[in-house]
């Protein structure tokens, strides 16, 4: 939560339940959604360039849920916010998001961030990023 009066975020963050609804609607409902619909698209697109549009589309899916809107922490009542109380900027987006769009870690960072989140309540890029997650 924020601080009424000096408007800076307020220790503890948001709820584990909260988090994890928002991210199955963020990162798998949607996504899927997105995958669909660009893929029907592109169903005529050689496999290999609609395979690089897809990841594309999810990458900046990625960074648009977390810099401008996301429907998952709308939902719950959520927000993500820098730690100093401002609004996310596109490369704190990037940042937060990294362990998420690299290839070769893509699995182990999914694994990561969820561990991270159930154990301590915040993900690891997070840290990284300098944000977290409130209520509302």
């Amino acid at each position: 939560m924020v601080d009424a009066v000096t408007g800076n975020p307020q220790a503890g963050g948001a709820s584990k339940g909260k988090r994890f609804a928002a991210g199955v609607i963020d990162l798998i409902l949607i996504p899927i959604v997105l995958g669909l619909v660009v893929g029907l698209l592109l169903v005529a697109a050689p496999d290999a360039v609609r395979s690089v549009i897809l990841v594309l589309v999810n990458v900046l899916w990625l960074i648009v849920r977390d810099a401008f809107f996301s429907p998952g922490r709308k939902m719950v009542g959520l927000r993500l916010i820098s730690l100093k109380g401002d609004k996310v900027t596109i490369g704190q987006a990037v940042i937060r998001n990294i362990l998420l769009v690299v290839p070769f870690v893509l699995v182990i960072g999914y694994i990561v961030e969820i561990v991270a989140l159930v154990s301590k309540g915040a993900r690891v890029a997070d840290g990284w990023a300098k944000t977290q997650v409130v209520e509302k």
